[in-house]
């Protein structure tokens, strides 16, 4: 190997906040893989990589990346001397670099150092994605060449999930190009989803019992952010595999006051346009009822129906579900935001409002999901607004009037 001198030019940490997604900027130009033959020779004094990694599981809920939350990432970058990077090079100067940091406030740092080359002509090409090494994502390694890919896994339960980002890729870097400085502007990967709930009833006592939303299991793509596509993943049968989302805060009580809160926030697999796929919802409660004879039994009712406009779930978007839960009657609405930390927005609005009867010889009620109350057949009347369409066929149980 030849000997080739070094330039001890240090890279310093910047954050800002951009439209598209989060910013961060990474300290020193980072540690290496190994080497190939046919790349350039590495800077003498190369060390292997010898990684001892942590990653505390998350044990509450699942948590939104932003540019001062993200306190670890992985990092890939490509030395290919004086040439451009090309399909054929490989990481042979990082691969997943773990780099991390304790706070906001606090430099990011990784082991061992590495600067940038002295040869003002020699070029770094550097990826990235965050938070490190998440639970359910596999990344390539030293031996694929080209831009490195990731396979993502859904997971069911909330505080398993994690908000993925991805840089857009930045290659050939050097010194003189960027100041010193490796800049990584962040995307949101996944779809955020937030349940949200409130009892109109104002009632003590209610408690919602099940709630379950699907999602497509898992999907690849490469690291760099260029386009907003997953290549979905299938089973042994061709078919596309999905999973089911549990929140961490089960059986919950929405508060007694009226107002909406927060039951559960997903991050999910975005539905690529065009695909024959609706994920469904299930959501029970119980609510406490008074009777003529003093008695005060429990009404539990049990909705099962397919959630609308899909093809909102893109890359970035960030779309609300609200619950409005009553004794008699579930208004569930949408709506998007239009941002999400400076990421995508979607173009979801409207209402589905079910209704419960006990008698079905009511008048003006419509034939939508079937149930029983006491053993007699119930209807339901869905009234649909602002032309969100709710699948028809949903189910529902009330056991007590």
């Amino acid at each position: 190997m030849k000997n080739r001198t070094i330039k001890a030019g240090r890279l310093f940490i910047h954050k800002n906040g951009i439209r598209a997604g989060v910013t961060v900027f990474l300290l020193t130009l980072l540690a290496a893989c190994g080497a190939d033959d046919n790349t350039p020779d590495m800077p003498q004094g190369d060390i292997p990589l010898d990684f001892g990694v942590s990653v505390d599981q998350a044990v509450s809920r699942a948590a939104e990346t932003t540019a001062s939350s993200l306190s670890s990432m992985g990092v890939y970058a490509y030395y290919t001397g004086s040439s451009n990077l090309s399909t054929s090079d490989k990481p042979n100067f990082m691969c997943n670099q773990k780099v991390e940091r304790t706070n906001s406030a606090s430099p990011w740092t990784y082991s061992p150092v590495k600067y940038w080359p002295n040869n003002p002509a020699d070029k770094v090409s550097f990826y990235a994605y965050g938070p490190y090494a998440p639970k359910g994502l596999n990344v390539s390694g030293t031996t694929q060449s080209g831009p490195p890919t990731m396979e993502y896994t859904i997971q069911g339960a909330e505080a398993d999930q994690a908000d993925l980002v991805i840089a857009g890729a930045l290659p050939n870097q050097t010194y003189a190009s960027n100041n010193g400085k490796v800049s990584f502007k962040m995307f949101h990967a996944l779809t955020r989803v937030d349940i949200n709930v409130t009892n109109v009833d104002k009632a003590t006592g209610m408690t919602i019992t099940v709630f379950t939303m699907g999602s497509l299991l898992d999907g690849k793509r490469p690291l760099p952010y260029d386009n907003e596509e997953w290549n979905l993943l299938t089973g042994g049968s061709g078919i596309l595999t999905k999973v089911t989302c549990i929140p961490t805060r089960l059986p919950y009580s929405p508060a007694t006051d009226g107002t909406k809160t927060n039951l559960a926030t997903f991050f999910v697999m975005p539905i690529r346009k065009g695909l024959a796929y609706k994920p469904s919802f299930k959501i029970a409660y119980t609510t406490p009822g008074n009777v003529p004879s003093g008695e005060a039994p429990v009404q539990t009712i049990e909705w099962n129906d397919k959630i609308p406009s899909p093809e909102t779930w893109t890359m970035g978007a960030h779309i609300s579900y609200n619950f409005k839960l009553e004794k008699k009657k579930l208004t569930i609405t949408t709506s998007t935001h239009p941002t999400w930390d400076d990421a995508g927005t979607g173009t979801v609005t409207g209402s589905v409002v079910i209704t419960y009867a006990v008698n079905p010889s009511d008048p003006n009620w419509g034939t939508g999901g079937s149930g029983s109350v006491n053993g007699k057949p119930v209807v339901t009347h869905s009234t649909v607004r602002n032309d969100v369409q709710w699948e028809d066929g949903g189910t529902e149980i009330v056991e007590k009037s």
